[in-house]
């Protein structure tokens, strides 16, 4: 049975906005972004927030703080409309509404999905939370999910918001929480000045973890070393010079023999003396002795008049 919802002309100053026992929201990005206090300063609020009932006075918000608070800042209101549910309402379905109004905008994060189930837990056994809200998220309603999201939860406060915020991967959030505190941050601040791809923040986080386990060090100590502070620090390298730099200083040291024999190639390659615009490449990884030189022609003619010259080398070889 759908809620028993009312729609009322709600005082503001009658919210309690220091509740946060149905926000899904991870505290860094419990304020009003720009564009929604811009819009709600154009048109008002166009989707009512939804209350609950707390005493005869007092409401405790379900979804919509930020459109509240954002009326606050754009419009100075003391009142506006809103969908309010009575104080019988079990806490188990403000929040499941809650989750509802979220999923509406078609791009619930992982975070919101963790502290949702966090919560729900206190109130629903985990097979029922599992039942119930799962499928929604379209995930299997298996127990394991639950736990899953709600791990992500360990990391630290700046870390959550930049999960929810979309700058850290999920999957590399997990990576991370394998690591201690300092090697964790550690990573992480690497992650951030650098501004790193999902695929850059897998590679650091997999060649990192590997190196520091090779070397018997830490994460942290690996990335304060010398080499990398000289990558990070200059002010005169841009932000991709520096983290391509990164990629090939941790790959020189988690393949020391593939790129010592980078290097011998590229010094064979340099006593040729090859015009620009010839190549000279090797296989990969140097599975073979093969080598590959590549001339550019400008058309077929051009090509057609050198080939017998280069018939004819080919012939005497």
């Amino acid at each position: 049975m759908p809620p028993a919802f009312r729609s009322s002309l709600v005082n503001l100053q009658h919210i309690n906005f220091q509740d946060f026992s149905n926000s899904l929201t991870p505290e860094e990005a419990r304020e009003p972004s720009t564009a929604l206090v811009e819009s709600i300063a154009r048109t008002g609020i166009l989707h009512p927030p939804i209350l609950r009932e707390q005493g005869r006075t007092t409401m405790e918000i379900v979804s919509g703080r930020r459109r509240l608070m954002a009326a606050q800042q754009a419009l100075h209101s003391i009142s506006t409309i809103c969908l309010v549910l009575p104080a019988e309402t079990l806490p188990a379905e403000t929040l499941a509404i809650n989750l509802e109004d979220t999923m509406l905008r078609g791009d619930i994060t992982v975070v919101e999905q963790a502290i949702f189930f966090q919560k729900i837990l206190v109130h629903l056994d985990a097979n029922e939370a599992a039942r119930r809200f799962l499928p929604a998220l379209r995930l299997e309603p298996h127990r394991h999910h639950l736990h899953n999201l709600v791990q992500l939860l360990g990391l630290e406060e700046h870390l959550l918001g930049a999960l929810h915020a979309g700058r850290l991967h999920d999957g590399v959030a997990r990576e991370l929480l394998a690591l201690n505190f300092t090697d964790r941050l550690s990573l992480y601040e690497v992650m951030e000045i650098l501004s790193l791809s999902v695929s850059n923040q897998k590679k650091i986080t997999a060649t990192c973890r590997e190196l520091a386990a090779r070397h018997n060090t830490s994460v942290m100590a690996l990335l304060c070393r010398p080499e990398v502070r000289e990558i990070l620090d200059p002010r005169e390298t841009n932000i991709p010079q520096k983290t391509a730099r990164l990629m090939q200083w941790l790959t020189e040291q988690r393949f020391p023999r593939l790129a010592e024999a980078e290097q011998k190639f590229r010094t064979f390659a340099a006593t040729l003396k090859l015009p620009s615009a010839v190549t000279l490449s090797h296989s990969p990884s140097f599975e073979q002795d093969q080598v590959h030189l590549s001339i550019p022609f400008g058309n077929r003619e051009e090509l057609r008049r050198v080939w017998p010259l280069i018939a004819n080398v080919l012939q005497t070889e």
